[in-house]
């Protein structure tokens, strides 16, 4: 970088330089404090020896993460720490391999080695997970994890958290064999004062702030060691301080891997325990940067967050660092104190820790053990206050109940129990949900919603009588076991309800249906024999060439059957209109004159009027496929379709024809351009052979000056046709809304 360069950013970074370095210090010793006590939860009973090497392995880690994750977050500034639910998993996971070690002789020394190299496992798996995470673009997908399932998590840990801070105050632990021994005479003055801390500091930092704990812990720390030194009790060998303690010990897990000696069987065995270290910290780090998020008002980019926690955990673990990870409570501490919005708090904070490691202060002699403790249990309260308290879903109690089992599963049976009953509880919850989503949208019969088919007044009349022959049901999502058969009693019902012995239609848009499986498909089939015992010709509508593959292969569709498949909604309605007309004497045809006249009479008033009117078209028998008009042609004639029917189509924005309307027989057309003087909108089509009475611009001005009272009633016939199709527009709409 130029010198120049280099002047400018140290000019504009010096004004806010005392601030963060204030801000940094004080998170700093929120780290530092979980460092301390972490190491004491992990690091107790017979591995106690371990205590300064887990240290060093906490604040090395810390130390790691935070100065890299300071400098690449997408939302400075941020603080890193020991994540908190999951140092209660490797509390677990230690306890898994230094069991068989010392029930074999090994000695605490060789236990403390394994578990030492067991954390170091885990902080490498968890780093890789997070990184290719990430560098998939998978991060968004653990929001798709149900929320019971990472209460279940969070739970269990914070449980951890509270009964390993009864075990570092009482040394001994925590078991129903052991209850007696923990809850012994001399336990209770200890207890107690670590229950008050973890209290006292719950409640005020609800009231005041994140600064609240650090001002806490070491103001508490300092106020018992002057206690104690008063009574003659700060020593080692008092009960109040954690024995064993001492400066963090370097260590390097390749020296001990090269020593030989381990035994990877255990290691081995300890898989599930490994796995659930990743698995917890995936899901508290989604937390931590939602919460985060949430806080700040910002968005970050989850999918380098995990990539940028992945690698600082990669980094450190062969340095012996230990599960460092981007901590919320850290990086709030640091607005809260000033951290300005700028990265430089952030990386004070890890500084000052790696000072700690550097000058070896013995900071567990130093810290009663009650203070110690308190804040494990005071951690515990947070993680189960966030999950039974404070979580979104507190007024669903089904899903409390869910997160409450899953933590009695993990406490009782252990992780791999609980990851095997969370994700059976997630599958089971998604079937179950998802089966409460109304799989059929809206049903209508064809009374209340029709097909783009402008017909004759008579055949609307028919439709709207016999309405009920034709049930439309508008079906999306995915069709499974756990909705197929109320889909299939929803429409048994509605056809029963309709009470006619008459043929009728069942139309299922399937447009949005993503697909079906087994069952949905028998229901399918259960629905086409009762429809063929009903008189129910099921037609399907916007089914994708698998979903309809599917059908025939089930034989809901096929030459042999009666049921029908069209591309679109409007084809299939359209389709049952005709069916229903087909017999109707709503529906005759007369390819002559006299129909014209009929018609005109039946709107003008009288069959003279209707005459006298007709002297005015020009006949016009038309082959398939003429074009009656074509879209910015001149608006110069209006149209009465009397037998066969047109075709309205627009352009799209691809250019290719669109079609929005069909015009039967017995319908107006190409009067709305006619009398607004506008080219023309669209371009209708003759389907098939049709007979069509022309009224040009010219005999129309010749009609109002020759008899103006039957221009009058023409132009009232013309708005009749047009309110008549306003009211045909408006009930569709209306049913739809």
């Amino acid at each position: 970088m130029p010198a120049r360069h280099l002047r400018a950013a140290l000019s504009n970074l010096t004004p806010t330089l005392p601030g963060n370095a204030l801000a940094g210090s004080v998170a700093s010793l929120v780290t530092i404090a979980y460092c301390v006590s972490f190491s004491a939860l992990l690091f107790q009973g017979e591995l106690k020896s371990g205590l300064a090497l887990g240290l060093w392995g906490l604040l090395v880690g810390s130390a790691i993460a935070g100065i890299y994750i300071s400098l690449t977050t997408s939302l400075p500034p941020v603080e890193a720490a020991p994540d908190n639910p999951a140092v209660a998993v490797l509390s677990v996971l230690a306890a898994t391999v230094s069991a068989p070690i010392l029930a074999a002789g090994g000695g605490a020394e060789r236990a403390v080695t394994h578990v030492l190299i067991a954390f170091s496992l885990a902080t490498l798996v968890t780093g890789a997970v997070l990184y290719l995470l990430g560098a998939f673009r998978l991060a968004q997908s653990v929001r798709f994890v149900p929320y019971p399932v990472i209460g279940g998590f969070l739970a269990a840990s914070g449980w951890f958290l509270i009964t390993g801070g009864v075990e570092v105050v009482t040394g001994r632990d925590l078991t129903l064999d052991t209850l007696g021994d923990v809850l012994a005479a001399d336990a209770w003055p200890k207890l107690l004062l670590g229950a008050t801390f973890a209290v006292g500091v719950y409640a005020l930092k609800q009231r005041l702030g994140s600064y609240v704990l650090p001002l806490a812990f070491f103001g508490g720390a300092l106020l018992l060691d002057l206690l104690l030194w008063r009574n003659g009790l700060m020593r080692s060998d008092s009960g109040w301080y954690i024995a064993g303690a001492a400066h963090p010990v370097p260590w390097v897990p390749a020296r001990e891997v090269y020593a030989g000696g381990i035994e990877w069987s255990v290691l081995l065995q300890a898989s599930a325990e490994i796995a659930a270290v990743a698995g917890v910290t995936v899901l508290a780090l989604l937390l931590d940067v939602t919460g985060l998020e949430v806080a700040r008002g910002r968005t970050a980019d989850l999918d380098h967050e995990f990539r940028t926690n992945g690698v600082a955990n990669a980094i450190a673990a062969p340095l012996g660092g230990l599960m460092g990870n981007l901590s919320m409570n850290g990086s709030r501490l640091l607005d809260e104190t000033g951290g300005g919005g700028e990265r430089v708090s952030g990386v004070v904070a890890s500084l000052v820790v790696v000072l700690v490691v550097l000058t070896g202060v013995d900071l567990p002699s130093l810290i009663p053990a009650p203070i110690l403790a308190g804040l494990l249990v005071y951690l515990g309260l947070v993680v189960l206050a966030a999950v039974l308290l404070n979580s979104p879903a507190h007024r669903a109690w089904s899903d409390i109940a869910l997160a409450l089992l899953i933590m009695a599963a993990i406490v009782t049976f252990g992780y791999l129990t609980g990851v095997i009953l969370g994700f059976i509880a997630a599958c089971l919850m998604f079937a179950f949900s998802y089966s409460r989503v109304a799989v059929i949208r809206r049903h209508l019969t064809r009374a209340e919603f029709a097909s783009n088919v402008d017909r004759a007044p008579a055949s609307n009349q028919h439709l709207l009588d016999h309405g009920d022959r034709i049930h439309i049901f508008w079906l999306s999502g995915f069709i499974f076991f756990g909705s197929s058969n109320g889909v299939l009693e929803q429409m048994r019902e509605a056809l029963v309800a309709g009470g006619t012995s008459e043929h009728r239609f069942a139309v299922l848009d399937v447009t949005d249906v993503s697909g079906f499986d087994t069952s949905a498909m028998l229901s399918l089939v259960k629905l086409r024999n009762h429809c063929g015992e009903a008189n129910v010709t099921l037609v399907f509508a916007g089914a994708s060439p698998q979903l309809e593959a599917s059908l025939k292969h089930a034989g809901v569709l096929g030459p042999h059957v009666p049921h029908r498949s069209f591309a679109s909604r409007n084809d299939a309605i359209e389709w049952c209109e005709e069916k229903v007309l087909t017999a109707s004497a709503a529906d005759r045809a007369h390819d002559d004159a006299n129909d014209l006249i009929s018609w005109l009479a039946a709107e003008l008033g009288d069959t003279g009027r209707a005459a006298r009117m007709a002297t005015y078209f020009e006949r016009r028998e038309l082959p398939h496929g003429t074009a009656l008009y074509s879209q910015d042609s001149p608006s110069d004639t209006i149209d009465l379709v009397i037998s066969g029917s047109v075709a309205v189509e627009v352009k799209s924005e691809a250019g290719l024809p669109l079609l929005i309307r069909r015009m039967s027989r017995k319908t107006v057309v190409g009067e709305m351009g006619f009398f607004r003087g506008n080219l023309r909108r669209a371009t209708v089509t003759v389907e098939g052979n049709s007979l069509v009475y022309t009224l040009t611009r010219s005999a129309y001005e010749r009609l109002c000056v020759e008899e103006p009272a039957l221009a009058a009633a023409f132009l009232e016939f013309i708005v009749r046709a047009l309110a008549d199709r306003l009211e045909f527009a408006n009930r569709g709409i209306a049913a739809l809304s």
